[in-house]
């Protein structure tokens, strides 16, 4: 090998290094849990004698032990039982929400959240409270519980005690809907920089803006972890400045790549892009351990970051790493010399039915094309139902495993192992090779099987989730697909408006993934609010097919002197 295509493979690692870092963005969804937390609150009435050891914990099996007294005596029952509540501030029960699916309109018609009946088991002078399966006490909401204890004496007289306790475990105390809105702020904000990241490197060169972007980024972190538990201070720095930082860059390495390897363009484009999808599992993975499912630990007793940090602090930590490794990489970001090519390598012409990037388009020209505004409303859905796939897997996975019988904690890992290992991996994977498919058998059928393979699994997920198998086959398809987009449609622009001009014109086609994140990963976290993740799901599949149908009449623009 000559100097020159040594050089371009020194490319593809500057690029996966920083695509790494920029990959930060998805593993968002490992800070939700701890964000939407419910705030402690220890307040509680209790002037029924009631007396009680433990934590009340959402989520987890509970062993309270309650005792009685009367006059300082205790007191001891023939049988006694326990049900809880779910009241709002103002101690009014709140009734179990529902959502009309096509109007959105919530209304409050159904049964109060209630749970039990438990049955108390007196031991050593106080009572534990079970189910009939024998499983404790588990609240699964945040919020003011009423506990009613009925309690029969051995007269056959019937008391009735009551006390209200507020559990929670977390600082933040956001809504599932505002963790949501801080990811799709960074996602709109990434869709817009990719525009002004295009431009900038094309004045002032890939390196500088590749660093600028690392710079901006990994302050927008460190701010982040500067602000406590502010909401607005979130929503700027990691929703504003992270997702500027991440536009600024994630052009960069693309554009470059392409110009080293117009013979190799949906491979390369993906592996340019291949270590955003990696660096999810790698910054997910430190945070919580890396422990995939109930099978693989490959860190026994160590739980990750978490264990010893906390999110502000980790927020800051990573501020610095990507700092540090989007500056490195960035300093091998260097266009090819002028009219160099690759050796024996010689640009194919274009035709009516093919096309191969020899023909380059300005922005303007590119923008007034029907090949672009299908590009663009592919993408809006293709990106926008993954990036809420990944906004709410882990709530969402969570949830379906605690309801199919699982515990919490079980849950969690399980559901942060679909998300971090398995929708990671086969994320980064995708990219590579959905590309390399493409490059085999054209962009357009790649596109058709990836949108229409994508849209079944939207509409099946729902159903997949309780089950722990189901959920990584699941998690692992969609994210193999979702990593399809971004080989698939920067090769097809570089194909269809020049490969010279992709740097420039891809980040026009790439605010589609903007827009798409933010409806989707907010109505990700309303359906989840409102528990009805189903209607999450099923409008993110049928909008796919339709853009499989799209796609399936895609084919080359005309020259750009005939659009202008």
């Amino acid at each position: 090998m000559n100097k020159k295509v040594m050089n371009r493979w020194i490319i593809v690692v500057g690029a996966i290094l920083i695509q790494l870092c920029l990959g930060a963005i998805y593993a968002w969804s490992v800070f939700t849990p701890p964000l939407s937390a419910p705030l402690p609150d220890d307040t509680f009435e209790n002037d029924m004698g009631i007396i009680w050891e433990g934590d009340l914990v959402v989520g987890e099996d509970t062993d309270l032990l309650f005792s009685f007294t009367e006059d300082g005596n205790q007191t001891m029952w023939e049988t006694i039982t326990l049900d809880l509540t779910l009241m709002d501030d103002e101690n009014k029960a709140i009734k179990s929400d529902k959502m009309i699916p096509v109007v959105g309109y919530v209304y409050s018609e159904g049964e109060p959240i209630a749970q039990g009946p438990y049955t108390g088991i007196y031991s050593e002078g106080a009572y534990v409270f079970e189910d009939d399966d024998g499983n404790l006490v588990k609240v699964k909401k945040g919020g003011n519980w009423h506990f009613t204890f009925t309690a029969v004496d051995e007269e056959n007289l019937t008391y009735e005690y009551e006390v209200m306790f507020s559990p929670g475990t977390g600082d933040f105390g956001f809504s599932k809907a505002q963790t949501q809105m801080i990811f799709a702020l960074g996602l709109f904000t990434f869709g817009v920089f990719t525009i002004i990241g295009g431009k900038l490197t094309a004045k002032f060169g890939p390196r500088k803006i590749a660093i600028l972007g690392g710079v901006v980024l990994g302050a927008g972190y460190m701010i982040g972890g500067s602000v406590g538990t502010s909401f607005v201070g979130l929503l700027l720095a990691l929703g504003l400045l992270g997702g500027a930082g991440i536009g600024l860059a994630y052009v960069v390495p693309i554009g470059v790549a392409v110009k080293w390897f117009p013979d190799k363009k949906g491979m390369i484009s993906g592996l340019a892009v291949a270590g955003f999808g990696f660096g999810a599992l790698l910054w997910m993975k430190l945070l919580t351990g890396f422990k995939f499912g109930s099978i693989v630990d490959l860190t026994p007793g160590w739980g990750g970051l978490f264990d010893s940090y906390s999110v502000s602090q980790m927020f800051f930590i990573y501020g610095i790493a990507f700092l540090v490794a989007i500056i490195a990489g960035g300093m091998l970001m260097i266009n090819p010399p002028e009219g160099w090519k690759p050796k024996g390598w010689n640009p194919p012409e274009q035709s009516d039915k093919k096309a191969t990037g020899s023909i380059d388009f300005t922005p303007a020209q590119m923008r007034k094309t029907a090949q672009y505004k299908m590009l663009f409303v592919m993408f809006v859905f293709g990106a926008g139902a993954g990036l809420m796939t990944i906004g709410v897997i882990k709530l969402f996975g969570t949830e379906a495993l605690v309801d199919s019988g699982k515990s919490a904690a079980e849950a969690g890992i399980i559901a942060g192992t679909a998300m971090a290992f398995f929708f990671s991996l086969a994320n980064g994977i995708g990219r590579i090779a959905w590309g390399a498919i493409s490059d085999k058998i054209g962009r357009r059928m790649s596109f058709v099987a990836m949108f229409g393979l994508q849209g079944v699994m939207m509409l099946i997920f729902y159903f997949l989730a309780g089950n722990e198998y189901m959920l990584y086959a699941g998690a692992a398809i969609v994210g193999f697909n979702f990593g399809g987009n971004f080989s698939l449609f920067p090769a097809a622009t570089a194909d269809f408006f020049g490969n010279k001009m992709v740097g420039q014109n891809y980040g026009f086609v790439f605010f589609a993934y903007g827009i798409g994140g933010i409806p989707y990963p907010i109505l990700g976290g309303m359906m989840g609010d409102n528990e009805a993740w189903i209607w999450a799901f099923i409008p993110a599949g049928v909008l796919l097919l339709a853009c499989a149908g799209i796609a399936f009449m895609l084919k080359p623009p005309e020259a750009p002197e005939q659009v202008e």
